[in-house]
């Protein structure tokens, strides 16, 4: 048979398209099991608990495997290697990636308990930056729960980590053009596709039109309303939320890439300072009196 074309490529005009949606009342029987008999929701608890169980066994890994590591407190501040690069590296990588795994399990969960108890009936699907930021703000996490961090496992103080990653200027931009940004990183999945953010007007006649482009690749700190976060400013849980939301999750994405082929010192002390600003985060959300809100437990 022939291979049948979409609709467009017959000459045909499209008359439909499709999208995805959340709907509240199947996101109250799947998650919460509302409607369902007695045997549906026990198993339907038990994929909760599964969630919360996971994370937790996520996180326990992530730490023993970068205390393993034996990180040398001194050589973290003072940028000499407290390990051999050449398989080390990986290894961060790979805690900080288990780390975030945990991370998924709790902001994703709490995507779910808060969409089927206060959502509207039918709602866009949460973007990655939108889920992570619920679980960060209140009533999840106060101010005074993040300012309760007070030095990370790495020996630094919050506001020095937090600094340090703000003004992290980008390698891959210096290592091709030898050129760097201030206060920035790389989304290396947008840099390698050349993507461009496109502002378009809409003309007269109806049609839109590009208007200008920027370069879209530069992952900057934004606070709660989009503007760039000063990364000499003091310490603040807004500050702290913007980076684990911005440059943290950035990391995350891009776990494949290290500045040198022979591996950087620079880069295991991005990972090492990512993964201490996101464990006791992690530690926070998993206590017992956040079950309730995160898991519905």
């Amino acid at each position: 048979m022939g291979e049948i074309l979409p609709t467009e490529q017959r000459g045909a005009p499209v008359r439909s398209r499709t999208h995805r949606e959340r709907v509240r009342a199947t996101t109250q029987k799947h998650w919460l099991g509302l409607g369902a008999n007695a045997e549906q929701q026990a198993t339907i608890e038990e994929i909760r608990r599964q969630y919360l169980g996971t994370a937790t066994e996520y996180h326990k890994s992530a730490c023993h495997l970068y205390d393993s590591l034996g990180v040398q407190k001194k050589n973290v501040v003072a940028h000499k290697s407290p390990f051999p690069l050449a398989n080390r590296n990986v290894q961060l990588f790979l805690a900080y990636s288990i780390l975030w795994e945990a991370f998924d399990h709790i902001y994703t969960a709490a995507s779910y308990t808060h969409f089927a108890r206060h959502g509207a009936e039918r709602d866009d699907l949460e973007d990655e930056r939108a889920k992570i930021e619920r679980v960060l703000t209140p009533p999840i996490l106060t101010d005074d729960d993040l300012s309760s961090i007070k030095v990370l496992k790495n020996g630094e103080t919050v506001n020095s980590a937090i600094n340090r990653m703000i003004n992290r200027s980008s390698r891959e931009l210096k290592e091709i053009y030898g050129v760097a940004y201030d206060q920035t990183l790389t989304d290396m999945d947008a840099f390698l596709q050349g993507v461009v953010e496109v502002e378009e007007m809409r003309g007269p006649e109806g049609s839109w039109k590009p208007r200008s482009e920027t370069q879209s690749w530069v992952v900057q700190a934004l606070d709660h309303a989009g503007n760039p976060i000063d990364p000499e400013s003091d310490w603040s849980a807004e500050k702290y939320r913007s980076v684990i939301t911005w440059h943290c999750y950035q990391i995350r994405c891009n776990l494949n890439f290290v500045g040198k082929t022979e591996g950087s010192i620079d880069d295991a002390i991005l990972i090492i300072r990512a993964f201490c600003l996101v464990e006791p985060v992690v530690a926070l959300l998993l206590q017992e009196r956040r079950r309730e809100a995160i898991f519905a437990l």
